[in-house]
């Protein structure tokens, strides 16, 4: 289905929708951005073929706009708050969308997704159950660490590692105050050097294919301030025990939960030649990972999802034929840069860096005069940026990941340097 000339409406016009705008473009789509912010504070609103001043909450004014301009579909990128305004834009303007709410908040919901993982013979950590008033005795019963987060969480935000009894009943708290829904999940905390393994499926009229196979290594797996991701890679070293041992109960549990479209993705923990499912994901992925498929593959995500919201197949036939678990042998690793808190005074050795051949794109996050608050670290918004690197072998990703990080300094306001939370190449192995 060509997609050329129909309109898409965005919701939000933060960098977290820039490249969903440029893509659709590139489609031959035309976008229009939403959301109540003016065009000068929006990046993606500022590349928009047409902006609007309607909130992205405002369902009623949003279908409005849909009739008004005659809209074809709607999208937005990974937040999940705009998801679940696009679900509801999408059943009152009868556009095409991928889920529904009932089935977004099942997987969301990461108690229904551990039952569903139990019912289908996917391994997952041994869980916990935590009050407010527990006793010490109670608490002197659990084997430590453990990790709390928030039932309906995102972001990395509200997560934290408890090694002893005096951290539960604060983490405790701090997840309560992360929920929504105020139900957090505590669980065994998997000490394997901070390493995840995950996995990417499409889904198409119920029948689901992996498509991407990842390793992640979290920024800081000793005092692990930050759990949030330092670097990916694909292929995963684990691709022949997941698709062996796995792939085939964690597609009959898609088919199980319902899921019919669309894109799902599956975070977990390798341990002692075991793989623990412990989060899903029913989106895009933050990380922009067809970044690594586009160029490995041919195998663009979010172009498959736009697609899908102006009314054609999420996936089709051909492009199923395209998947390489192996990326033809060659590599794609993504290296975040973590920052510590504060004001940035500048950047240096960020061109040298660029230069590099191997580097496929870089997103940056921050500029300077931004600051970077204390409440981000150990969340996504700790970031500076992103680097994806193509490779032939893991000895040039190692090469090209150390070359980053000897050329980039990004001192704060009184000289500091902020990004000293480096990525060690020798854990890829």
């Amino acid at each position: 289905m060509s997609v050329e000339g129909k309109k898409l409406l965005v919701l939000g016009g933060t960098s977290a929708s820039l490249d969903l705008v440029k893509l659709a473009q590139s489609m031959g789509v035309y976008t229009v951005v939403t959301d109540d912010h003016d065009k000068s504070e929006r990046v993606a609103k500022q590349i928009a073929d047409e902006v609007a001043m309607v909130s992205t909450t405002d369902i009623d004014g949003l279908t409005r706009l849909v009739r008004e301009k005659n809209i074809d579909g709607a999208f937005c990128g990974p937040s999940e708050f705009n998801i679940r305004n696009l679900i509801r834009l999408c059943e009152a303007a009868k556009l095409p969308c991928y889920t529904t709410m009932a089935l977004w908040n099942r997987c969301a919901n990461k108690d229904e997704f551990t039952a569903g993982c139990r019912a289908f013979g996917v391994d997952v950590p041994e869980e916990y159950t935590i009050r407010e008033d527990m006793t010490d005795r109670e608490l002197d019963e659990i084997e430590y660490p453990i990790i709390i987060k928030p039932v309906d969480g995102c972001s990395s935000i509200g997560i934290s590692v408890c090694r002893e009894k005096s951290e539960v009943l604060p983490a405790f708290r701090k997840a309560m105050n992360a929920s929504t829904c105020k139900r957090i999940i505590a669980e065994k905390y998997i000490e394997n050097g901070g390493e995840l393994f995950g996995v990417r499926y499409l889904v198409q009229d119920g029948e689901a294919y992996p498509y991407l196979l990842i390793d992640t290594y979290v920024a800081d797996p000793i005092k692990r301030t930050s759990l949030i991701s330092a670097y990916t890679q694909t292929p995963s070293k684990y691709s022949k025990y997941y698709m062996e041992n796995m792939d085939a109960n964690v597609r009959k549990m898609i088919k199980g939960m319902g899921i019919k479209t669309g894109t799902v993705f599956f975070q977990s923990l390798p341990y002692k030649g075991r793989i623990y499912f412990h989060e899903m994901g029913y989106r895009l992925s933050g990380g922009m990972l067809y970044k690594f498929t586009e160029p490995l593959m041919g195998i663009n995500d979010m172009k498959m999802m736009i697609r899908c919201a102006l009314g054609g197949a999420c996936v089709t036939e051909e492009e199923t034929k395209r998947i390489d678990l192996r990326c033809g042998g060659r590599y794609g690793g993504q290296l975040m840069v973590p920052l510590n808190a504060g004001t940035i005074g500048r950047i240096e050795g960020l061109e040298k860096a660029l230069a590099i051949p191997a580097i496929y794109d870089f997103i940056q996050y921050y500029k300077q005069g931004e600051t970077v608050k204390e409440s981000y670290i150990g969340t996504l918004q700790q970031h500076f940026g992103r680097f994806t690197v193509i490779a032939d072998d893991q000895t040039q990703l190692k090469a090209v990941i150390s070359e980053i990080e000897k050329d980039l300094s990004i001192y704060d306001t009184t000289g500091a340097k902020m990004n000293v939370l480096m990525f060690d190449t020798d854990r890829m192995d």
